[in-house]
């Protein structure tokens, strides 16, 4: 066993990791939300409208129009990486005030997975193989021979609209750590936080990007709410959004 990844309640002093954590995985999808992008019916149409406006009303050679193509999907790009970078900044800033967004009431919660690995290992971490425990099994183990790291986040807060359904949030774990059973150990954690605080349904939303993680979710037994697409850059850009919910079973009455 290469080390022990535990599963435990943030605490003041982690937001930086958990920074780095959700920033990373936003960044992670860019290239998967371009391709998607790039595949879309409606991009083709951009291309070919482009190329027919620079002929008809520029008086642009065709072959020169033809090679407004790869300007087109570089432009394209551009913009998904910095929706993406917009988009990680406003994280950053929520990941700055998790004790207000997370913990400031009895029926929310902010979880992180934190990896101890020996000092002297250096191997990859998709190499190794890790024992996932609780912070109550880690305070009765002596750890001084291991760093560690943040490497998976997940929160909960309650809904607006409907004090009985829980939404999950800011789930992410960084790549190298990814396939370890981190992320199913931080769903167990909040699908536990939930039923003790009496929340009838857990809902969350995906993307098309996270195929892995609906796929998971869906294995835990959360179902399709519905489906419907989320603008980018107009409606050239869009991704394909999925609502998932999960219906805590109710303890019946002795």
């Amino acid at each position: 066993m290469s080390g022990f990844i535990v599963i435990r309640d943030y605490k003041p002093g982690d937001e930086r990791n958990c920074q780095e954590v959700i920033r990373e995985s936003t960044m992670s999808t860019v290239n998967t939300a371009f391709f998607s992008g790039l595949t879309r019916e409606i991009t083709f149409q951009v291309i070919i409208l482009t190329s027919a406006l620079m002929f008809i009303f520029l008086g642009v050679p065709f072959n020169i129009c033809f090679g407004s193509i790869p300007v087109v999907i570089a432009l394209m790009y551009v913009c998904v990486w910095l929706s993406h970078v917009f988009k990680a900044v406003q994280l950053n800033v929520d990941m700055g005030s998790i004790p207000r967004m997370y913990m400031s009431s009895e029926y929310t919660g902010f979880w992180v997975a934190e990896v101890y690995e020996k000092l002297m290992d250096i191997r990859n971490p998709q190499s190794l193989q890790f024992t996932i425990i609780n912070s109550d099994e880690s305070q009765k183990m002596d750890l001084s021979a291991y760093r560690k790291r943040i490497v998976g986040t997940i929160a909960v807060t309650r809904s607006h609209n409907n004090e009985d359904t829980a939404w999950i949030r800011r789930m992410g774990v960084v790549k190298s750590y990814q396939r370890k059973g981190i992320a199913s150990a931080l769903v167990d954690e909040v699908l536990r936080f939930c039923r003790d605080k009496c929340y009838q349904y857990v809902e969350l939303v995906t993307t098309e990007c996270h195929d892995a993680a609906r796929e998971l979710f869906l294995n835990k037994g959360f179902e399709l709410k519905q489906m419907y697409h989320k603008q980018i850059v107009g409606s050239i850009i869009t991704v394909q959004m999925f609502e998932l919910m999960y219906k805590l079973k109710v303890a019946e009455s002795p």
